[in-house]
């Protein structure tokens, strides 16, 4: 446990920095669409949409904040003098990703919070719901973000391991992409079996997450809909989402030269 601990004091030190940053950026980016609406005396113009955008955005945050570590392992060779295996490391930068994405997705949506205070009288949601929704998209996105963790921690480990032989090292990211078409690929003429899309969507569970507004005597009014998710689905995600991961860490542990 105090070796695993080390290694998320060593990821936080080593990607501090860079979020540090990012959030200066999100403060900065913020202020302009801020500043716009109260030149112009418009509010509910810019703003929201930013914030939905910058939201949105930090579904590629997480892989990205994950890659730039792994990148900057693998030009020091600092996991050669750690002891503990893969999964650990692995393990480790996950964690520490996810920590500043939740940190990211925490601000934006007290920004959001804040405009929608300042401006409800021109916003009409139940607060019930609108607690809901930001939860369900909170954790929806923070897990999306995950799973193509898992994918970028996948491609990473493959495209390293293919350095070792000469024939392919040149044209490794040719092999990455030709394995991005023949998953969809699969994916997609599974997808057209009835009885597969039967299985699939046998059991759903109602999440409140599918917004609408009209807009109405000088304000908005949103409404939250509940959209069915089918739970086999939600775990074959998780079944993909684990095995990227465990044949990542077989990779590091016997292929990866970086």
């Amino acid at each position: 446990m105090l070796a695993f601990q080390g290694l998320l004091k060593k990821d936080f030190g080593i990607s501090k920095f860079w979020f540090l940053l990012w959030l200066i950026f999100l403060a900065v980016f913020l202020l302009i669409p801020f500043a716009l609406e109260t030149y112009y005396h418009k509010p509910l113009t810019l703003l929201p949409v930013a914030v939905i955008l910058l939201i949105g955005s930090h579904v590629f945050f997480l892989p990205g904040m994950l890659l730039s570590m792994l990148r900057l392992e693998g030009k020091t060779q600092l996991w050669l003098y750690n002891p503990q295996n893969s999964k650990a490391l692995f393990l480790s930068k996950i964690a520490v990703s996810s920590f500043y994405q939740l940190i990211a997705q925490l601000f934006l949506t007290g920004v959001g919070l804040i405009t929608y205070q300042f401006n409800k009288n021109q916003l009409y949601i139940e607060a019930a719901d609108l607690f809901k929704g930001i939860t369900v998209f909170n954790v929806g996105l923070l897990l999306l973000s995950i799973y193509i963790s898992c994918w970028a921690m996948f491609y990473w480990t493959v495209y390293h391991s293919l350095g070792k032989f000469p024939a392919v090292k040149n044209w490794r990211w040719l092999v990455i992409l030709l394995l991005f078409f023949v998953f969809n690929t699969i994916t997609t003429l599974l997808a057209r079996f009835e009885f597969l899309k039967e299985i699939i969507n046998k059991w759903k569970i109602p999440v409140l997450m599918n917004a609408n507004g009209d807009f109405k005597h000088g304000g908005w009014e949103i409404y939250l809909n509940a959209v069915d998710i089918p739970v086999v689905g939600l775990v074959i995600y998780v079944i993909v989402a684990f095995s990227l991961f465990l044949i990542s860490c077989w990779l590091l542990d016997r292929k990866v030269e970086v």
